[in-house]
């Protein structure tokens, strides 16, 4: 060992040294260069609605289901504002349903109600009630001019006498029609029977309706409603926040919200829910749709 020469101690020196000490890495210097992005977004108005499928199943004659929800997403990139909302029933159930014993001859979507938030009371998103063929005792119609065909408005487990009169043409939707309701649920007597036209207006007419304001009627629960009334007087149409064209001639037609929702915004409808009537078969009512509508 004493005569190892520098020339050998040299290489096992560095060795240790290597074993010992790991290597240090060497980084090499970085040069940088930028992309710029520039994104346009089109403008599209577009709502979309959660859920977009509502059921209730097995309802009573005269109940009510259990009360739902609904959210007004604005998935567009405009903002849009005064939400609307109608129902199919006028399509759905295009001919007179009552003495058929046939469910599907009723529309799903005439027994849906539904309120916003600044409303109390629920009402019919859109329900059809047919006139009554035949002759309903106990009525005194005396305060309707021209009468042309009565019936009843069912709501649940009431129900309450209605009449129509018509024109100097004869037809629902010209100058001098007349509606009118009954407040107390009917019980067979005159005294229920007797439908006035107080606090109900004629607002216009249409080639198909005539449309009427009704406002702090019992039968309404004292809220404000439309009425449409047919030109050939065979039914009437009970709505509250139709703003389609002719529909929104009712000066009680309103909006769900008139609210602007800017992209992504949401809006809630607080409450949906199926009003059954009585008197209507067991069955499955024919599958009705409720359209709601933005304008931007």
């Amino acid at each position: 060992m004493r005569n190892m020469s520098l020339k050998t101690f040299l290489p096992i020196l560095i060795a240790l040294v290597l074993l010992v000490f790991p290597l240090v890495p060497v980084f090499a210097d970085e040069t940088i260069a930028n992309i710029t992005v520039n994104v346009t977004v089109a403008p599209v108005a577009e709502i979309t609605v959660v859920p977009n499928y509502l059921e209730w199943l097995n309802l009573n004659p005269g109940s009510t289901g259990t009360s739902q929800f609904v959210e007004v997403k604005n998935s567009g990139s405009v903002n849009v504002t005064s939400l609307y909302i109608y129902a199919s029933t006028l399509d759905d159930e295009t001919t007179r349903p009552y003495g058929t014993g046939d469910p599907s001859k009723y529309s799903a979507a005439g027994v849906i109600v539904i309120r916003n938030e600044s409303d109390t009371i629920p009402q019919f998103v859109g329900r059809i009630e047919w006139n009554w063929t035949d002759s309903i005792n106990n009525a005194d119609f005396s305060g309707i001019n021209n009468l042309k065909a009565w019936g009843f408005y069912k709501n649940t487990s009431f129900e309450y006498v209605w009449a129509v009169g018509a024109g100097s043409d004869d037809f629902c939707n010209s100058t001098g029609a007349q509606f009118a309701i009954e407040d107390d649920p009917d019980m067979g007597t005159t005294a229920t029977r007797t439908p006035t036209t107080t606090w109900i207006t004629r607002d216009g007419g249409d080639e198909n309706f005539g449309y009427f304001s009704v406002s702090g009627r019992a039968a309404f629960g004292g809220e404000d409603v439309c009425v449409a009334v047919a030109a050939d007087c065979s039914k009437i149409y009970i709505y509250r926040y139709d703003k389609r064209s002719g529909f929104s001639t009712c000066g009680n037609s309103a909006y769900l919200t008139t609210r602007t929702l800017t992209p992504g915004d949401i809006y809630v409808i607080p409450y949906l829910n199926a009003f059954v009537p009585k008197g209507i078969p067991a069955g499955i009512l024919k599958e009705g749709t409720l359209t709601v509508v933005a304008s931007y």
